[in-house]
């Protein structure tokens, strides 16, 4: 697709997968050069359009506004907070600015105020009766057609053997190991993991993530503890069990990434 139809597609079609040339889109958001986020669709009749100037010299967010107008949303505004907690909780960005599409103020505070309810995941409807999606051959794809270097998971104290499982199920990622009583808990700020698998067998492991928490480089990047019956480590976002074969944490891991 042209990068003109993936936004047509985003902004009209409510489409969740497309890509073009510099474009793409995963879920409710819009993707220029494979990492900065254009756009956030709250709902259909409702966009968060990025208020900042984009990395390189390029007519997206003219040619977002263009379609935006062409479905008469305008600008409304930046003083909308609520678009901090939906990027900060559903795609995990810091404080940028945002200019909101409606077709007035008051829908895109009632849209806003209704996004933040939802317990959801880029965007997905709230069943009556959840059901965990696999994103990962999408995901994976996505990086790769959109130019995106593989997740980046760094695994710390855990057995090679059970990295190397990981690595062939989890192609959309490259595994960096080390071992645990090397690194300092601001290692995250050298080598900007996607997400971190710690060995939490001891108490080293579980004061190393308690530590790395502290740390402002690790205080946004999942953490996977190898923990077993002792349960998730403080500081952990969920534990796998050493005792079962590295090939069942695959899930886990994988709804972890972005």
């Amino acid at each position: 697709m042209e990068d003109l139809e993936v936004v047509r597609a985003f902004v009209a079609e409510g489409a969740k997968r497309a890509f073009g040339p510099s474009l793409h889109i995963e879920g409710d958001v819009l993707f220029y050069d494979g990492w900065w986020q254009a756009s956030v669709r709250v709902s259909p009749r409702v966009f968060a359009v990025r208020d900042e100037e984009p990395p390189d010299d390029t007519p997206v967010l003219q040619g977002l506004a263009d379609a935006l107008a062409a479905r008469r949303l305008e600008d409304v505004g930046t003083d909308f907070p609520l678009v901090g907690v939906i990027t900060y909780s559903e795609i995990a960005l810091g404080p940028v600015g945002w200019s909101v599409w409606a077709p007035d103020a008051d829908t895109a505070q009632s849209d806003l105020h209704e996004r933040v309810g939802r317990d959801a995941f880029l965007g997905d409807e709230v069943s009556p009766t959840p059901v965990e999606p696999d994103y990962g051959a999408e995901l994976g794809g996505a990086r790769r057609l959109s130019g995106l270097p593989p997740s980046l998971v760094l695994a710390l104290g855990v057995d090679a053997d059970q990295t190397a499982v990981l690595a062939d199920v989890l192609t959309e990622c490259r595994f960096e190991c080390r071992p645990l009583e090397a690194v300092t808990p601001d290692i995250c700020g050298s080598l900007l993991p996607t997400l971190m698998l710690v060995d939490a067998t001891t108490q080293a492991g579980r004061e190393f993530i308690m530590e790395m928490r502290a740390a402002a480089c690790g205080r946004f990047v999942p953490v996977v503890a190898v923990s077993g019956d002792a349960g998730v480590p403080l500081g952990a976002d969920i534990a796998v069990d050493p005792a079962t074969a590295a090939a069942t944490w695959a899930d886990s891991i994988r709804r972890l990434l972005p």
